[in-house]
């Protein structure tokens, strides 16, 4: 020991303080890259479980859960109360019946006239709303439009006022560009052809006890566009498809009320009555709004 010079000593606890601070710094280093490069990896490429979306950018919810989160519940109309739940209408809040000018546009008519129910809800003034600005839009398709074409374009692009876009207009005025657009969040998928007869009673139900219209896709005969009377029975050649609004129900009767687009003189001065059963049967897809 007492042959070790001093200065040795010395130079080597510096060397090995010096070798000490190095390896900190390195390894300091070399922990903060790893965790930068994680957390860079992390960004680009998330789990499979991570959703970069909410399921509200998706157009068309049909997920029942998601839905039933979106779909309004509207003030002084949806009630939980014992009545309400038993029976339900809302044809008083709706804007008066017209009569489609194409059947090729029944869908137009009925998606325009459940938007106008919740544009008009709150407002004194009430504001009818262009379907011929949609199917009008729609025509360049190269095929025939179709009811979820109508919904898509009214979360896209929204409807002008029919005092711009008139019914029948054979074209679509310069105007339009300097006016207000009247659009949706989204849409819901209340029940498709798949989906249990009992279920679409359920669903439809559930949709106009929250104040909900709901737009329905409908086989019916031949001869239901000419019909007479407050209620419908179907014939058994049921080979034709119709869009109409389901407006009301009555728990004790086992009946829906639905609008169609046919003019005051149809049915019972432009509404109907289905049985639940009939419903269940005749109704194929059915839609809900989300609107703005």
């Amino acid at each position: 020991m007492s042959g070790v010079p001093v200065n040795e000593t010395s130079a080597g606890k510096r060397f090995s303080y010096a070798k000490f601070i190095f390896m900190s710094r390195f390894l300091f280093s070399l922990l903060l890259t790893t965790f930068l490069c994680t957390c860079v990896l992390a960004q680009n490429n998330p789990p499979a479980s991570y959703t970069p979306r909410s399921q509200a950018a998706v157009l068309g919810l049909q997920d029942a859960q998601v839905l039933d989160q979106m779909m309004f519940y509207i003030p002084g109309i949806g009630s939980a109360s014992r009545e309400d739940l038993l029976r339900q209408n809302i044809k008083s809040y709706m804007m008066p019946i017209r009569q489609v000018p194409d059947l090729n546009m029944e869908w137009a008519y009925a998606l325009t006239g459940a938007l106008e129910y919740y544009l008009n809800l709150n407002n004194n003034f009430k504001d009818n709303l262009s379907p011929d600005y949609i199917s009008l839009n729609l025509a360049a398709l190269g095929r025939r439009p179709t009811v979820e074409d109508g919904l898509r374009f009214l979360v896209q692009n929204g409807t002008v006022s029919a005092a711009i876009v008139p019914y029948g207009s054979p074209t679509i005025p310069p105007a339009v560009y300097s006016v207000p657009r009247h659009d949706i969040t989204n849409f819901g998928y209340l029940f498709r052809p798949e989906t249990r007869p009992r279920n679409r009673v359920f669903e439809v139900r559930k949709a106009l006890s929250r104040g909900n219209p709901v737009v329905v896709e409908l086989k019916t005969d031949p001869g239901f566009v000419n019909l007479r009377g407050g209620e419908y029975k179907p014939a058994a050649n049921t080979t034709e498809t119709h869009y109409l609004t389901v407006v009301g129900y009555d728990g004790e009767a086992e009946m829906f009320e639905l609008r169609g687009s046919f003019g005051r003189l149809w049915a019972d001065a432009g509404y109907v009555r289905l049985s639940y059963d009939d419903f269940g049967t005749l109704a194929q897809n059915g839609f809900v709004l989300i609107p703005k």
